[in-house]
């Protein structure tokens, strides 16, 4: 499709058509296997909060700072308890959602949309009293148009420097708080259009390691929920916001594909495209972390014993994971270096192996060991991997792989997806309040209020980390 969007039949009324689905979309009418995923996620989303309510110190600076600003007491604070107003509830547990690199992740997409939308339901919800079925409905709709969008603007938004998780997510959040606010199609369409004007996010933190990343969904989260409710007090919106010659489309990337953005809603539902991440690290770093952890369990490469490391992966992932010298947890769950060091040198990488391995020398050392090579039969952005670890006896193991664990084609199981989950918040809480906060999760379509949820992640004494 050409630059521009506006002249292309093809994506006339696009904006109203997500709101009119958005709008008309009822828990009945989605498949069991839909909402099972969705289950999962919120079940996912509310586990990276609740550790990243005593792991990311990104996500807690911005605690601190809304906490002074106080507000009507509206949603509360995952971990923490408070009440504020609702779209700062929002940022700060999209903050957290974002702020252990373990949130679900879309491939072609480039988006991370769940440390946005899993945060702004919940807040909205407990703030309005919204059902958890129509909630859950909401979020699966929200994924429908964060998901579609994300597609057909990438990989295009993400080579202008774009972090597709903060600039696209908010569309889906807009339309999914307006929604459980009462709104009907047209003020639903005002919401994304409001949300399009506030988008925004680039990656620069990728070339200066600092504690913007989850700031990006976290404002994200903010402006969606902050242009649902505009919405729905009658604050006007660019109803064509998407679509238009002076829109999204033809501001945030030079080819928008419309077959990506006119995919059957209601018949195909994007969640389903989505993957969860079993390590602790960018979701271009778990190729080769799995292909590590192989080497590890199969041919017993251990880091100590390692000469080098070789990892082949396409261009687009070392640009977004390649941090041979982190110099925070952040940067370092960010590293495929780091993440192969650390496979090698204990086997997992889960939230505690990273926490415990930035501090060990010996992984930080052998991060300096793994060298990254661009291989052209990956294209641009491929997750495939292969890797080549040279033991000082002189053996070279090699592995490779077509995707990583997690990806929809390569499933974790529900029952990894469980005990991720209990690996997630163990670091924080005791299993008894972990177990009952996922009891609500998976069974969200009952609840009277979704955001119920919420109260229940309080930790007593406040977050911190609890000893292994």
């Amino acid at each position: 499709m050409s630059r521009s969007a506006a002249g292309n039949a093809q994506l006339t009324g696009l904006t109203m058509k997500f709101a009119t689905h958005m709008a008309n979309l009822r828990l009945d009418d989605i498949p069991p296997d839909v909402v099972d995923k969705a289950r999962f996620i919120v079940r996912d989303g509310l586990g990276n909060q609740v550790a990243a309510s005593a792991i990311s110190e990104p996500a807690r600076r911005v605690v601190e700072m809304v906490k002074e600003w106080g507000g009507t007491p509206q949603s509360g604070l995952v971990g923490f308890g408070d009440k504020l107003p609702t779209p700062h509830a929002a940022l700060c547990n999209a903050m957290m959602g974002h702020g252990i690199e373990l949130d679900d992740a879309h491939g072609t997409g480039l988006i991370k949309a769940g440390s946005v939308l899993v945060p702004s339901a919940l807040a909205v919800s407990q703030w309005c009293g919204a059902s958890g079925a129509d909630t859950l409905a909401g979020i699966i709709g929200a994924y429908d148009i964060a998901i579609r969008v994300a597609k057909a603007i990438n990989p295009g938004h993400r080579q202008r420097g774009y972090h597709t998780t903060g600039t696209v997510s908010a569309l889906g959040a807009a339309a999914m708080t307006a929604r459980l606010l009462g709104c009907d199609a047209e003020r639903i369409a005002s919401a994304i259009g409001l949300a399009a004007m506030q988008s925004a996010g680039i990656q620069s933190y990728l070339d200066d390691p600092c504690m913007a990343k989850p700031f990006s969904p976290g404002k994200s989260a903010f402006n969606g929920v902050i242009a649902g409710i505009m919405a729905s007090r009658g604050f006007t919106g660019p109803k064509k916001a998407l679509e238009s010659k002076e829109g999204f489309l033809n501001a945030f990337t030079d080819e928008a594909r419309a077959d990506d953005l006119n995919t059957p809603l209601g018949e195909h539902f994007s969640i389903m495209e989505v993957g969860f991440k079993p390590h602790a690290a960018c979701r271009y770093a778990h190729g080769p972390i799995d292909l590590a952890q192989q080497a590890f369990r199969e041919d017993g490469a251990r880091l100590e014993n390692v000469e080098k490391v070789v990892v082949g992966m396409s261009e687009l992932a070392i640009r977004q994971a390649s941090k041979p010298h982190p110099s925070n947890l952040n940067a370092a769950m960010g590293s495929t270096q780091f993440g192969v060091a650390l496979a090698l040198s204990v086997g997992q990488n889960g939230l505690r192996e990273y926490w415990e391995g930035f501090n060990n020398s010996d992984v930080h050392e052998g991060s300096a060991r793994v060298e990254l090579e661009a291989d052209e039969r990956y294209g641009l952005g491929g997750r495939q991997a292969r890797i080549a670890v040279h033991m000082r006896d002189g053996r070279v193991i090699e592995h490779s792989s077509e995707q990583p664990k997690g990806e929809p084609g390569n499933p974790l199981t529900p029952q990894e997806l469980e005990a991720k989950y209990f690996t997630m918040t163990r670091i924080v809480m005791r299993d008894e309040q972990a177990r009952h906060i996922a009891e609500m999760a998976m069974a969200m379509d009952a609840l009277p209020c979704a955001g119920a949820i919420l109260p229940e992640t309080v930790i007593v004494d406040g977050p911190r980390v609890r000893a292994a």
